[in-house]
């Protein structure tokens, strides 16, 4: 993250400064007008009290700022001082309406309000979402994370310093927060709290530790899973509080040892993973405690016919695999049904053994 170029401002912070400047030049504007109009009342009272009313004063002063020129209100002609105090108060009183009228057409000009309601969009659903997944770092392995998360249909927040990939992402109609993913505070306006997993692929492995401590810190329940750039630092990260380290050059060798090996096993997975249409997915749904089904053997439970999925392998209880169970291997809660199905097909395995 620190090779990535500094944030810009958002949109909504673009459109508060342009406000603040808008009620500042206004400020100074009544400010003219209050000088103005208590210099013509004391003008008027120190030679003769009473002759100046504060009202008349007023008046006399926004006419006399505002160049409308509807003539002079106020006897000047028994009253000295009053028209040098009106030559001295029109070159202030301009130099304030110019200094109003151009920061106000500034604000409507400058200000994109349908990028603002957008950005306002996304900060409320900000507040309300959950069970959903922080990805830290939007970079070359980051963007894949979230491209997957979002074709399974998870919700996602792309934590990130760089403004323009987070702008893209937004355009996606995904939640971004701008900022340092090792802050403690972009991470909890991130959601931590109520997030379900988070994943660290920023380019250091000292940067994705700290995401991971604080991750574990803030929210014990967790899933986390880091990207090691370095292999010898995957245990540390681990230690640290880590359920899941992947390190890309380990996997990119594996990859390329496949595809010499068992190219058609590879292209079949890429396909699966590609195909647009399709949207097949590998997933897994655990048995709850309170599943109809536990008890029934595969055979009986039918998933095949009832969600659609085909069960590739189930990991019992005692943390045996069982690849390609049996129709009579009979199904209990903590069991964990890998299958293979279309998102929706997956949901419904999932509703049918109470996926905890």
């Amino acid at each position: 993250m620190a090779n990535h170029p500094e944030p810009r401002i958002s949109p909504f912070e673009a459109y508060a400064t342009a406000r603040r400047r808008v009620i500042w030049a206004l400020g100074v504007l009544v400010l003219v007008v209050g000088v103005g109009a208590v210099g013509y009342w004391y003008i008027g009272y120190f030679q003769r009290p009473g002759t100046w009313p504060l009202r008349d004063c007023i008046y006399m002063t926004v006419i006399t700022i505002t160049t409308v020129g509807f003539g002079e209100i106020l006897d000047f002609k028994t009253i000295e001082g009053g028209r040098e105090w009106t030559q001295l108060l029109l070159v202030f009183g301009v130099a304030a309406d110019l200094y109003v009228v151009s920061t106000i057409t500034s604000f409507f000009v400058e200000a994109d309000f349908a990028d603002i309601r957008r950005w306002k969009k996304l900060e409320r659903r900000m507040q309300e979402i959950s069970n959903h997944y922080i990805v830290c770092g939007v970079g070359r392995t980051g963007i894949h994370v979230i491209n997957e998360l979002v074709a399974v249909g998870e919700v996602v927040v792309a934590v990130d310093t760089n403004e323009q990939l987070l702008e893209e992402l937004r355009a996606r109609n995904i939640l971004t927060v701008t900022g340092d993913a090792t802050d403690d505070e972009v991470l909890d306006r991130a959601g931590l709290g109520r997030a379900k997993g988070v994943v660290a692929t920023l380019d250091d492995d000292k940067t994705n530790m700290f995401v991971v401590v604080s991750a574990r810190q803030t929210n014990p329940r967790l899933r986390i899973v880091v990207k090691a750039v370095s292999p010898s630092a995957a245990e540390k990260l681990r230690r640290a509080g880590a359920d899941s380290v992947v390190t890309p050059n380990f996997i990119g060798g594996m990859r390329i040892a496949s595809e010499l090996l068992r190219p058609h096993v590879v292209r079949f997975l890429d396909e699966m993973l590609r195909d647009k249409e399709a949207r097949l997915r590998i997933e897994e749904a655990t048995v709850g405690s309170d599943a109809p089904l536990i008890g029934k053997t595969l055979r009986e439970a039918n998933l095949r016919e009832a969600a659609g999925v085909l069960i590739l392998a189930i990991r019992l209880g005692d943390g045996e695999v069982s690849y390609v169970p049996p129709p009579d291997l009979r199904l209990d809660a903590g069991q964990t049904l890998i299958a293979i199905g279309r998102p929706a097909e997956i949901a419904k395995l999932r509703h049918l053994v109470a996926h905890r």
